[in-house]
């Protein structure tokens, strides 16, 4: 989609009330650009991303800079993209480009590289080039008659469609066998606890905090693209004398603002495994200058994966952790605590405890374990608990089905009339 970028010499562009810059220069550093100036403007113009008098500034600082690559903190038309690529007279990458390179840098699975070719793909049909000069230099119709150039142009949007379809089919079935696959887990499986986030908020070092595993780590955006799923061992836990069962753990795909459409699909199917998780744990850089705004970020991301049922804030299954604390004043984890009360305040490569008790008390709090004994007659009432219970044992007797479960609280009161202790 774009050319080569690694090491090349980047100017950063952003206009409107909304640019981030410093997000923006994370980015490209992921990318292995090498940032060696910037541009910024209040206002963004719908011709040029830039008005006239900026794009004159920032073709000067291409040129005293030697940038070899101009990248915009916008998705551009390519109308906009083609102004300033002639006022700068360099290569221009839009926002929009330049995360689905990083997706396609880190995806490691075949439905995640079929997600980041289908956006790809996305972002490249309305700017399929063949028509303007190529036109005219092959030569091509008036009002009734198409050239070769035309025909050429025509090709290539079909040819896209046409992978983008069998694309979609695929990862259609990709979807129906994780639903399966998931479907399995959760019949007499273990409770299930999702970590999401802004990007690079530490989740992955979570995972493998919690997990005793060595999953990559490192300070780059995106480094995590699918689901990374471990069973947690379970510990006695809450000073009660009750045990903490075992838990599933699921990794996911890091949140970002300025989410580009392509890539929205992707992010809900990834997403699903949160919707379904009886524990959602929303993970935030505590360090970082732009917290409420990334976790509200989070939030309107799992407002949409969810299906319009907000998430952060309004299920009592949400834990809010904190990360990175240790990078922080003690004055600044006081206002934390102030401002963000029953979160967790941690850092995942020093002691990852705290989460885990919080993790602990949660499933406490929210799963009721019974024994119940659901009639014959009632036979359907037994399928209804697949996917919401974990069935520690089950038997048939002359009465009906005799079932030791755990449920989440909110479901439990639908069994309440077949409990027999």
């Amino acid at each position: 989609m774009t050319e080569e970028l690694t090491q090349k010499r980047a100017v950063l562009v952003g206009a409107g009330e909304d640019r981030e810059i410093g997000e923006l220069s994370r980015l490209a550093g992921t990318l292995g650009l090498e940032v060696v100036g910037s541009l910024e403007q209040s206002r963004r113009d719908g011709v040029g991303y830039l008005g006239r008098g900026k794009r004159g500034e920032l073709a000067r600082l291409i040129e005293l800079l030697r940038a070899e690559v101009l990248v915009t903190d916008d998705e551009l038309s390519s109308s906009q993209s083609r102004v300033l690529e002639k006022a700068a007279r360099i290569q221009v990458v839009d926002r929009t480009a330049l995360i689905i390179r990083i997706f396609e840098l880190h995806a490691r699975d075949a439905p995640s590289r079929l997600e980041v070719e289908l956006a790809e793909l996305t972002y490249r049909l309305p700017r399929v080039r063949g028509g303007y000069a190529a036109l005219s230099r092959l030569g091509g119709g008036g009002a009734t008659t198409r050239g070769p150039g035309e025909q050429q142009l025509e090709y290539d949007r079909r040819a896209i469609r046409k992978r983008m379809q069998r694309i979609v089919k695929r990862l259609s079935e990709e979807k129906d066998a994780r639903e399966i696959r998931r479907a399995r887990l959760k019949k007499g499986g273990p409770p299930s606890v999702a970590l999401v986030g802004y990007t690079n908020a530490g989740k992955t070092t979570i995972l493998n905090a919690l997990s005793r595993e060595n999953h990559s780590t490192a300070d780059r955006l995106f480094e995590t693209l699918e689901t990374t799923t471990r069973l947690v061992a379970g510990t006695t836990g809450n000073g009660k004398g009750d045990t903490c069962p075992d838990f599933v753990l699921t990794d996911t795909v890091g949140v970002i603002r300025k989410l580009p459409t392509q890539l929205v699909h992707s992010f809900a199917d990834t997403l699903e495994v949160a919707r379904d998780a009886d524990i959602l744990v929303v993970c935030a850089d505590a360090n970082s200058g732009k917290l409420e705004e990334e976790i509200r970020t989070v939030e309107y991301v799992l407002r949409d994966a969810f299906s319009g049922k907000s998430a952060v804030g309004l299920r009592q299954e949400t834990i809010l952790c904190l990360n990175k604390s240790d990078l922080v004043s003690e004055e600044r984890r006081r206002e934390l605590a102030a401002s963000y009360p029953g979160s967790v305040l941690m850092s995942a490569q020093l002691d990852v405890s705290p989460l885990l008790d919080a993790i602990k008390k949660a499933l406490a709090q929210n799963r009721v374990r019974m024994q119940i004994l659901i009639p014959h007659a009632e036979y359907g009432a037994v399928s209804d608990l697949y996917g919401q219970a974990e069935i520690h044992a089950r038997g048939n007797t002359a009465e009906g089905l005799r079932l030791d479960v755990t449920l989440p609280k909110p479901q439990a009161h639908r069994y309440a009339r077949y409990r027999t202790s």
